[in-house]
């Protein structure tokens, strides 16, 4: 049944609907995570920031083993002769869950919980639809199969509803409970020799530690002017875009060097990005 939908579902397929759901996938991988995550710690809220980033990179963590547990194959891997797909669009690692789907679903969470924070509906609605598109873009691109982006939805909302709780429980020690999960990301490098799982692990493990940093040495205030938040961001992703693609004139190809691209990457955002912000742009 899985595979037949997934044939089904490609039958649409056309040049025009491949850049469409090529694109809506994009919105599940680690740049939509990254725009999203530094608006929120740069210009809204550090702590929600983090329990955002805390939230998304546990999901990714058991994504990983839950993908290593049940080694599943994906579509097109599995079914060469019966499942279409581009070169640029193959990937690696293992089909169940889908951790783009599972991506989505911590989304779509956020997305409920700042509609009813902000009192916004539509934010909830735009959640929802990323909820969808994003998983249907997986199975479109032959990379899942329907059951593997249900459970990745379902997994990550469960998952996203239970870490914002007890993120709240933390109180204001978020910061110490966050270094504690950085051993289990230390372990899982040793075994699990996958991209993605390392670039998650980098960018956790340096999120983590510049958090950490920033809340007891730099303390910025997010607050400011509407022009000075939008020259923030703008400044710090330049930042963090230099950091991820000058690096690959540094170091050769492999997945340590991702891990220290996305560990960099991290500390900047957390730590780096907002003592620049601190001096050049003063609060207020």
């Amino acid at each position: 049944m899985d595979l037949e939908i997934t044939k089904i579902i490609q039958l649409m397929r056309n040049p025009v609907t491949d850049w469409v759901f090529y694109f809506l996938t994009q919105l599940g991988d680690q740049y939509a995570f990254i725009v999203i995550a530094v608006i929120l710690y740069w210009v809204y809220d550090k702590k929600y920031a983090h329990k955002f980033a805390f939230t998304y990179m546990l999901s990714a963590l058991i994504n990983t083993g839950v993908k290593e547990i049940f080694k599943r194959p994906r579509p097109y891997i599995a079914h060469p002769n019966e499942v279409s797909v581009e070169p640029h669009w193959e990937t690696d690692g293992y089909s169940f869950p889908s951790g783009h789907a599972q991506a989505s679903g911590v989304l779509g969470y956020l997305a409920y919980d700042l509609s009813k924070r902000m009192k916004r509906p539509f934010i909830w609605k735009i959640g929802i639809a990323l909820m969808i598109l994003v998983p249907l873009s997986r199975i479109y691109l032959g990379q899942h199969y329907l059951s593997d982006v249900i459970v990745g939805v379902l997994l990550s909302f469960f998952i996203a509803h239970y870490t914002f709780k007890l993120i709240d429980l933390m109180k204001d020690k978020e910061e110490i409970y966050t270094l504690i999960v950085i051993p289990f990301f230390m372990v899982g490098l040793i075994f699990v020799q996958n991209h993605t799982f390392f670039i998650s692990a980098g960018a956790f493990i340096g999120f983590a530690i510049g958090y950490f940093l920033e809340k007891r040495y730099v303390k910025y205030d997010v607050m400011n002017k509407p022009i000075i938040q939008i020259f923030k961001v703008v400044i710090g992703l330049i930042g963090a875009i230099l950091i991820k693609e000058g690096l690959k004139f540094v170091f050769s190809d492999t997945l340590w060097f991702d891990f220290l691209r996305y560990f960099m990457i991290g500390v900047w955002v957390a730590y780096g990005a907002p003592l620049v912000f601190k001096y050049v742009f003063r609060s207020h």
